[in-house]
């Protein structure tokens, strides 16, 4: 039998921009996570926006020290990210872990393998969003153990957001946390102190919260944030885009656009 002969066709119009001519986004997912990815597609608006994932190992249960560990992994999670085309903003997907090493840590470490792109993390952008909704109180639930959640209670605090009530289901593993049902964090907010607050957040990446965001600010009457829908919003935002994207609560329903300060920082 004969092969044939391999015809070599170049496209008339020549080579075109790939996915995410606007605004392209690189996210390091933990190993363990199991909802920031669906999270994060489910958010992208049309292939105007690009995103582009890899793995970083976190070992379990979650503990301090496992969370610390990941920043000695960090940078090389950063290297394989479609390493030879162009990103806007790189997200490293995890709230604990970026309270424990630190937002300026987290930042250099990527900027390590990926000098001058822009980073965010779900600590760092949940106060952003907070202070684009001009929230000081907040309401503060989270799937974590008590003394997991102690160290985002300390981070907002040193942040100066101050915590109306907190909230915890006591899990400590990502497997766990992607099991609780979302309709939990509607009844856990609307059993906790509200009194004051200007908004709700919802912590952690692997938790199923993103899609009752829009119901939990209809009971509540409050903005709510969650760490995938924040990071989200501000890597977005970091990679220059601006318009609105509905179906994920008041932070993304209309544009927010970044002064010039956020935009350089």
């Amino acid at each position: 039998m004969t092969s044939p002969n391999i015809r070599l066709f170049e496209p008339p119009t020549g080579l075109e921009e790939p996915y995410g001519a606007k605004t392209r986004i690189g996210l390091i997912s933990l190993s363990t996570d199991i909802a920031i990815e669906r999270d994060f597609g489910h958010m992208v608006p049309d292939d105007r926006m690009g995103l582009y994932t890899t793995r970083i190992r976190l070992d379990w249960p979650n503990t301090d020290e496992t969370f610390l560990a990941l920043a000695d992994r960090i940078p090389d999670a950063a290297s394989v990210l479609v390493p030879n085309i162009r990103l806007d903003a790189i997200v490293f997907g995890c709230t604990t872990a970026s309270t424990l090493i630190g937002t300026e840590r987290v930042e250099a470490l990527v900027q390590s393998r990926r000098p001058g792109v822009k980073v965010t993390n779900p600590a760092r952008a949940a106060v952003e969003a907070l202070k684009a909704l001009a929230a000081k109180r907040i309401v503060l639930v989270t799937p974590y153990t008590v003394q997991m959640t102690g160290n985002v209670v300390r981070f907002f605090e040193k942040n100066g957001i101050e915590l109306v009530s907190v909230t915890c289901t006591g899990h400590d593993t990502d497997e766990n946390i992607g099991r609780v049902p979302a309709e939990a964090f509607i009844d856990a907010t609307m059993s906790a102190e509200r009194k004051g607050a200007d908004a709700v957040f919802v912590s952690c990446t692997a938790t199923k919260a993103l899609d009752i965001i829009d119901e939990l600010e209809t009971h509540v009457g409050l903005p709510v944030v969650t760490s995938n829908q924040a990071a989200f919003w501000h890597a977005a935002r970091l990679g220059g885009w601006s318009e609105p994207i509905a179906g994920y609560g008041a932070l993304m329903s209309k544009p927010l656009h970044l002064s010039n300060r956020q935009a350089a920082e």
